[in-house]
């Protein structure tokens, strides 16, 4: 299959070598930038009453909105081209035009907003402060995974993604496939965030429309309330840019693979004060598991309104559906979390669904009072439902032939929104001569959720090792309605860098977040409802010293509380709690070359009332989480053809809790090491055509697979690898995954649900750029 895969992708490349001969000459090769290829530049032409076209596949230029960062973008970005139709729409202020865009306006300079990354680096980004701070500035660690970096990748899924994080491993079943741990704490789906708002979809995430992502370790709750003390997501969309492109795209791979992508970009209006931006999926692909495969489709338009060159306003949609049939994981068999081959299914294929579905938007208007100061205000509106009907392995009842007894969870209705409000004023001041870089922001956010669970057990074992599917009627065990889960989340903060002198900044900020709680749900023994409100203040600190007086050499220090309302579920504790949070974190950022950074760090992070899953939707509120380790960061360019990401994370997470039954276990699917290299070189570039390779390691070491700690999951190495290849406005690239065909754990929700990860497998990306 990896043959013929490889065939089909040298044709390609051929016949793309013979219907677009190169444009340019070759004298013109030259070294381009660091990070991936850069795109051909076309001939100067000269238009009038019209936007020039760009030669840049995927333009960058920044965008802003309240806790989000650059926007637009894509594999070897360059400066955003040309000027609007009518030039002298802004004046004189729009500066000349060279294709640079010098003048700059609130679409391209923002202090909500970070620059564009070009290669696998960003100097600076917004989640860890809202505002741009020079990552050398910030006493956090925030892992930015650019767009460059998904696109040599080719991320589909957010399992994807993680690899890139130090210290992040997949946590997630069929039902919250994006949940991971993150420094050895659980961060569920409903506590991500998209551009900086609340966006606690439980629909996969599609990165079609994905600029970059950013993960801000450490302290959350300051500025974004309810919060986990390890940290959070936040998922930056592309934005409409200052130019006209189109970027077409073909995935085809390993089952049965057929992805269709379209990026849009232009000017809706003749003067050129009005921007739109269309991203386009469609995706069908079977799985190697039995039975399961996948269907997707996602439509974003955005649309941004130039009202002056200090002023924006934006909108943006996504609909996106999401349908697979809900694969529960493979047991252990007689102790052997990999006895089972990863493809077997366990379920039932003519019961079996999960079919998701959802729609998101949000308008925000952006606008720059003076040099100095800016607002933001923003609101944002989410609606999802996950209907389904899974069946999952419960127990095994007899050893050989493995006989299994299942368990089905039917989930006639699913519906949840969420809404939200934030607004941002940021600005810059003196006090005598300390420079202070502040934020006074307030959110509010509404979170309603009705949902009906019904469980039962199939009365018929299955052997697991030669399964006969009959779809037996299931035994009602307990019917659980969640008629209400509600929750109304007010928060205001304060934020203040200031810079003391050259060699030492501090950064200190509080929020004060009141929460209305109200849950009603039903398991069977009688209505039960829990009215509750919850008042907190989640304080934060941190001091930066940069002995040679720039950015070359950071130490820092930080300290954070967070608290975090409980959220729905079937708890096997009795009274629910807040989950309150505490952490520390010390590291040292650097330098290594121009363009190379490396940053370490140590943590001890506490959680207390953490609540972990045993099954998909039943809880544990265990007395106290305590995390503690290490973490290497390594990421950028180590020559202008040979871009590296690399980390290295120590994690020890143990539970405390009354019950002896968690009592000082380790956490779930939490190793004690953790690894990752990927890094690509490019044998030739220039500006006309580029081929290169890329060589990937994901390492994650022997861990719990459930809160008892009666199994562990066994360590495992998997390595990747890609070939890239440019010609013109074509471009191929191949992605391979597990190259040696290696059998492997991901992820476990406890013993009879063991998420396996997939044999060899690869998928090649064809696409066209005008």
């Amino acid at each position: 299959m990896l043959l013929r895969f490889l065939r089909s992708l040298s044709a390609l490349a051929v016949l793309l070598a013979l219907l677009s001969p190169c444009t340019l000459a070759a004298q013109e090769s030259e070294p381009t930038p660091a990070g991936p290829p850069q795109p051909p530049l076309l001939p100067e032409t000269e238009v009038e009453a019209a936007p020039p076209a760009s030669s840049n596949p995927n333009p960058t230029t920044a965008n802003t909105l309240p806790g989000g960062g650059s926007q637009g973008g894509g594999a070897g970005a360059e400066s955003p081209v040309g000027p609007f139709p009518d030039s002298d729409f802004f004046g004189n202020n729009q500066g000349n035009n060279s294709g640079n865009n010098q003048g700059g306006n609130i679409l391209t300079d923002s202090v909500f907003s970070s620059p564009p990354a070009t290669g696998y680096r960003a100097e600076s980004s917004t989640t860890g402060s809202i505002i741009n701070i020079p990552d050398a500035d910030l006493p956090a660690t925030v892992n930015v995974i650019t767009r460059d970096l998904l696109d040599d990748q080719n991320v589909l899924r957010f399992d994807d993604v993680i690899r890139n994080a130090g210290g992040v491993t997949k946590a997630a079943d069929g039902l919250f496939p994006d949940r991971i741990f993150l420094r050895g704490l659980e961060v569920g789906s409903r506590n991500f965030r998209k551009d900086g708002f609340l966006d606690p979809t439980f629909v996969p995430r599609d990165f079609q429309n994905v600029e970059r992502v950013e993960i801000l370790k450490g302290p959350a709750s300051v500025l974004y309330g309810a919060g986990d003390p390890a940290g959070l997501v936040n998922i930056i969309t592309k934005k409409p840019v200052q130019d006209r492109f189109a970027h077409f795209g073909f995935t085809f791979g390993s089952y049965d693979q057929a992805r269709y992508t379209l990026d849009a970009n232009g000017y809706g209006s003749q003067s050129g004060n009005v921007l739109y931006r269309l991203n386009i999926a469609q995706e069908d692909v079977n799985s190697f598991v039995d039975y399961d495969g996948l269907s997707r489709t996602q439509i974003s338009p955005v649309v941004t309104w130039l009202i002056n060159e200090d002023t924006s306003l934006t909108w943006s949609g996504e609909w996106h559906r999401h349908n697979t049939i809900g694969f529960q994981g493979t047991p252990a068999i007689n102790g052997d979390p990999l006895f089972l081959p990863p493809g077997r299914y366990i379920g039932e294929p003519a019961n079996d669904f999960l079919q998701t579905e959802e729609f998101r938007q949000s308008l925000v208007l952006q606008h720059q009072i003076n040099d100095e100061w800016s607002f933001s205000v923003g609101g944002y509106s989410l609606f999802y439902q996950y209907p389904g009907s899974t069946t999952s392995s419960a127990a095994q009842v007899a050893p050989a032939p493995p006989l299994i007894v299942r368990s089905r969870n039917d989930i006639p209705l699913a519906n949840e929104q969420s809404q939200s409000v934030i607004a941002n004023l940021a600005g810059e001041f003196y006090t005598g001569e300390l420079l202070h870089k502040a934020v006074l922001g307030v959110e509010y956010n509404y979170f309603d959720s009705a949902s009906t669970f019904n469980s039962g057990f199939l009365p018929t074992p299955i052997d697991a090792s030669d399964p006969t599917y009959s779809n037996p009627p299931a035994v009602p065990v307990f019917t659980s309605d969640f008629p209400v889960f509600r929750q109304q989340r007010v928060g205001g903060y304060l934020q203040d860098l200031v810079e003391l002198n050259d060699y030492w900044k501090v950064l200190g900020g509080v929020r004060f977040d009141t929460v209305d709680f109200d849950f009603e749900r039903n398991i069977g023994f009688g209505e039960v409802e829990t009215q509750q409100e919850f008042n907190r203040v989640s304080p934060r600190g941190g001091v930066v010293y940069q002995p040679l007086g720039d950015e070359v050499l950071s130490f820092y220090y930080s300290y954070a509380q967070s608290f975090n309302p409980p959220g729905g579920g079937i708890y096997l504790n009795g009274n629910l709690q807040p989950v309150l949070g505490e952490s520390h974190e010390a590291g040292i950022k650097t330098q290594l070359l121009e363009g190379l950074s490396l940053t370490a760090s140590g943590f001890h992070i506490t959680r207390q009332n953490d609540a972990f899953n045993v099954q998909s939707i039943v809880l544990v509120q265990v007395g106290e989480v305590r995390s503690q380790g290490a973490e290497l960061n390594l990421v950028g360019a180590l020559t202008d053809r040979w871009n590296v990401t690399a980390n290295y994370t120590y994690t020890d997470a143990r539970l405390s809790d009354p019950d002896p039954l968690y009592n000082n276990n380790h956490a779930r699917n939490v190793p004690f090491n953790t690894a990752n290299v990927w890094t690509r070189y490019n044998f030739y570039q220039d500006r006309c055509q580029t081929f290169g390779a890329a060589l990937g390691l994901v390492y994650l070491g022997e861990r719990p697979a459930d809160l008892e700690n009666t199994l562990n999951l066994p360590g495992y190495s998997r390595w990747d690898g890609g070939l890239y290849y440019r010609r013109d406005r074509w471009n191929a690239s191949l992605y391979v995954e597990n190259l040696f065909d290696v059998q492997y754990a991901q992820s476990s929700v406890n013993t009879q649900q063991i998420y396996q990860g997939a044999p060899l497998n690869a998928r090649a990306t064809v696409s066209y750029h005008y």
